[in-house]
C-alpha cells in the first residue's frame, strides 16, 4: 500500500475507533485538510449514503450506472498513479 502524501485532503471515518477508515486524495498545501468523524456520525453518513443510493437507483437506474462509470473513470486513474487511496488503522 502506498504511503499517503504529505499534502492531502483526508476524511477519517470511525475516528474514535481503534481501526479508522481513512480516505485521501492528494492536493495542494493550501487545500490540505483533515476531517474526522466519530463512530456515530460515520454510521449516519454511510447509512444515509446507502439509503440515498438505493432510492436514486430505484428511480433513475440508467443515471446511476452512468454516474458510477464516470466515477470509475476518475477514481481508477487517480488510484493507479497514487493520487487517491484509502487505509485502515492509525
Amino acid at each position: 500500500m502506498k504511503i499517503p502524501p504529505k499534502d492531502r485532503l483526508e476524511i477519517v471515518l470511525m475516528a474514535d475507533v481503534g481501526v479508522p477508515i481513512k480516505l485521501w486524495v492528494e492536493s495542494t498545501g493550501a487545500l490540505a485538510k483533515r476531517i474526522e468523524y466519530g463512530k456515530e456520525k460515520s454510521i449516519r453518513i454511510l447509512g444515509g449514503a446507502a439509503i440515498l443510493f438505493i432510492f436514486v437507483f430505484y428511480l433513475f437506474p440508467a443515471a446511476v450506472v452512468i454516474l458510477l462509470l464516470l466515477g470509475l473513470l476518475v477514481l481508477f486513474p487517480l488510484k493507479l498513479v497514487g493520487m487517491a487511496g484509502y487505509s485502515r488503522g492509525t
